[in-house]
């Protein structure tokens, strides 16, 4: 079976992107997260077999000029008790924590500092471990001053879901844009199955760009934008979102 992930709206809100963070959130590739988003697992791991295909990749990126302090809180799961997760964050390599715990921070209340313009690398990610149909975790990452507190407005939510019975053709129904070419210049050609607002994002996770397509096809304007990589996001009307990668010319 393959893993499966799927972004969706949990509450009415903009995206991550809007929100005054210092830092992004991304997977392997690059690819931002929304906040709010819902990211489905058709897979689990084991701790003989912690399989990658499991883990929800989790690259916190300072996108300022100094450093930062973040931190990770398990807000909620349901239908499981956190003796079967695994968290890891805060940098290299085994720094890694387990039995999970509602409510509690990781690294730390303290949380971990990351330098200027960089992130704690590739080895962060949750992973579940528990067979049981239905697992969900819902993450918050927010960002503290150099007394330890919370600023305001930084919350970043992740909701990772273990769900057996969710199928390759089930994704590919979800999705509610297309992109053609992925490498363009002046414009690509867009395809939505509903109404949506659209945000291309530098690789940095910041909005460039924002305007509202309708359903069906249409052009999207790239007139202005510089070479390089960009995400598309896509917000449907139902809520939905959709990321694809872009290489403009």
């Amino acid at each position: 079976m393959k893993k499966l992930i799927l972004s969706m709206l949990t509450v009415v809100a903009v995206s991550g992107t809007s929100y005054s963070q210092s830092f992004s959130i991304t997977d392997l590739d690059g690819v931002p997260y929304e906040n709010n988003s819902v990211h489905i697992f058709n897979v689990h791991g084991t701790f003989e077999d912690p399989i990658d295909a499991a883990k929800l990749h989790l690259v916190i990126n300072n996108i300022t000029e100094a450093p930062i302090t973040v931190t990770g809180q398990v807000v909620e799961m349901t239908n499981t008790d956190g003796n079967l997760a695994q968290f890891c964050i805060g940098g290299p390599s085994g720094n890694c924590f387990f039995p999970l715990f509602e409510g509690s921070f990781y690294p730390g209340e303290n949380g971990g500092i990351i330098q200027a313009g960089g992130n704690w690398g590739n080895f962060d990610y949750l992973i579940n471990l528990d067979p049981t149909e239905l697992a969900e975790y819902k993450l918050r990452f927010v960002q503290l001053d150099g007394s330890g507190a919370e600023m305001p407005d930084t919350s970043f939510f992740l909701t990772y879901r273990y769900d057996s019975t969710m199928a390759v053709s089930d994704l590919n129904s979800i999705a509610i844009a297309e992109v053609y070419p992925t490498v363009a210049k002046g414009f690509t050609n867009v395809t939505l199955k509903e109404n949506a607002a659209v945000q291309i994002l530098n690789v940095e996770g910041k909005s460039v760009r924002s305007v509202s397509m309708k359903s069906g096809n249409s052009q999207l304007d790239l007139s202005g934008l510089s070479s390089g990589v960009y995400w598309i996001a896509f917000k449907g009307e139902s809520g939905m979102t959709t990321t694809k990668k872009l290489i403009v010319k």
